[in-house]
């Protein structure tokens, strides 16, 4: 194994085992953490660090106790102790060498501890509900991916899920251009041994497998993969590999399209619930899971946003003219200091403009880059589609709120074809870029934000 530097601190991984040698702790996957103690800890360190050298029991004993005489008895206590510890492996880790000494015979490897997770989001609201049903499907399945448009609080929520679950490994691959730095990205997350390179998923499962779970507490059971949608192959992948190779652990994506891998279960992350039209009282405007995102957001930004019924009632119209997109409704609740509700509504005819997020500083605690602004989170869904797709969505912003597939058909044709349509029709869907209501006749939507960016398209 790589030679460890106990000043370093850090952990040591071998066979399903991983020692904290910070914390004398061992853990192992499947259960708890077990504290070792600081003699047995340190001759566990002593003797992984040997490398498969017999250490005798002079050796041990200054290591452990050192300026101190202690007898034998002592010392096999301690030795008694941690084979016990170890005693699920199929073979003893830590062997007797008659008149030498003792020596440990596993493989060992040294990890970085892994980063905790990021934090939450200062404005996590009316999700409670969502997040019990995700943290309940990754206990009934090992592969679950949220998807859903640019905005809809993917992030946010598998975060918040991770946080309520435990053990969960973080792997946010927003900045991966490629599979090697998706690979890169998740290895560390994992706590793997640094690489210059890993050639495929099924290499870093392999290598996984052969170095047992990564060190946490509690044991790593979950790997949360965020931003998959520009490396959707390559993430399935993974996750097949993973799922095949380490039984221990499960998978939750996040992903703007399903990742169509074998054992996915998809959940379609829904906008937040909107008051209805009609509502006007102002105890149940300010109990809404949107208007309490806005009026938390809008103060958050710097507004004395202590509204009456009139104002709660402005928020609410802002709410749904947003079709309830957690992302839109933050940055329109960022600009209410600066432009005021009723300048707010106006700038609603402008909406990519109006939706640009100038101070970053209001984003939220999750955001990406591209998420500083509408358009860009738009943008990035955009490029993502083949060009039939791009094609239709631009056409398909000049029809009612509400359509058929008929109505699409007439539109589209002649470029594209009956099937073509359903082709494009699909691929958006899948893409999150259009809502699909099945009934007597299926029809389909684009959101509000999703059809003002369809519509700068077209007249570009």
């Amino acid at each position: 194994m790589d030679r460890y530097n106990s000043s370093e601190g850090g952990a040591i991984a071998f066979g399903r085992h991983t020692f904290d040698i910070d914390r004398y702790e061992l853990r192992t996957a499947g259960g708890p953490p077990v504290p070792l103690g600081q003699r047995a800890g340190r001759l566990l360190q002593a003797l992984v660090e040997a490398g498969g050298r017999v250490l005798s029991r002079d050796d041990l004993v200054r290591r452990a106790w050192p300026g101190r005489e202690i007898d034998d008895g002592n010392l096999r206590v301690q030795i008694a102790a941690l084979r016990r510890a170890l005693a699920d492996d199929d073979r003893t880790l830590i062997g007797t060498v008659a008149g030498r000494g003792y020596l440990f015979a596993g493989r060992a490897v040294r990890r970085p501890i892994r980063a905790s997770l990021p934090g939450l989001p200062a404005a996590f609201v009316g999700r409670d509900a969502l997040v019990d049903k995700v943290v309940a499907r990754c206990a009934a399945t090992r592969f679950v991916t949220l998807a859903g448009p640019a905005g809809i609080g993917k992030t946010a929520l598998a975060l918040a899920a991770a946080h309520r679950h435990g053990g969960v490994a973080w792997a946010g691959l927003d900045a991966a251009g490629s599979e090697e730095g998706m690979l890169a990205a998740v290895a560390e997350a994992l706590g793997l041994a640094p690489r210059q390179y890993w050639r495929s998923p099924a290499t870093l499962a392999a290598q996984l497998t052969r170095d047992g779970p990564p060190p946490s507490s509690p044991p790593v059971a979950l790997l949360v993969l965020d931003n998959c949608e520009h490396l959707a192959d390559a993430c399935s992948r993974l996750a097949e590999a993973l799922l095949v190779r380490c039984p221990w652990l499960g998978v939750l994506a996040t992903s703007r399209q399903p990742l169509l891998a074998s054992g996915e279960t998809v959940l379609r992350v829904p906008a937040l619930a909107l008051p209805a039209p009609d509502d006007t009282d102002a105890a149940s405007l300010a109990a809404n899971s949107a208007v309490a995102l806005f009026a938390a957001r809008a103060a958050a930004a710097g507004a004395a946003f202590a509204p009456g019924a009139g104002g709660l009632a402005l928020a609410a119209a802002i709410c749904r003219r947003l079709d309830g997109l957690p992302l839109a409704i933050e940055l329109a609740a960022a600009q209410v200091p600066r432009l005021g509700l009723h300048r707010v509504v106006d700038g609603l005819d402008d909406m990519l403009g109006l939706l640009r997020q100038d101070a970053s500083a209001s984003a939220s605690a999750t955001g990406t880059p591209r998420h500083r602004t509408l358009r860009a989170a738009l943008d990035w869904s955009y490029v993502l589609l083949p060009a039939a797709a791009q094609g239709a969505l631009r056409r398909l912003a000049a029809l009612p709120s509400w359509f058929t597939l008929d109505d699409a058909g007439a539109l589209l044709q002649p470029e594209q074809s009956p099937y073509d349509t359903i082709d494009s029709l699909a691929v958006l869907a899948a893409h999150s870029l259009i809502v699909v209501a099945h009934g007597r006749e299926t029809r389909f939507r684009l959101l509000a934000t999703t059809r003002a960016y369809a519509l700068s398209l077209s007249n570009t």
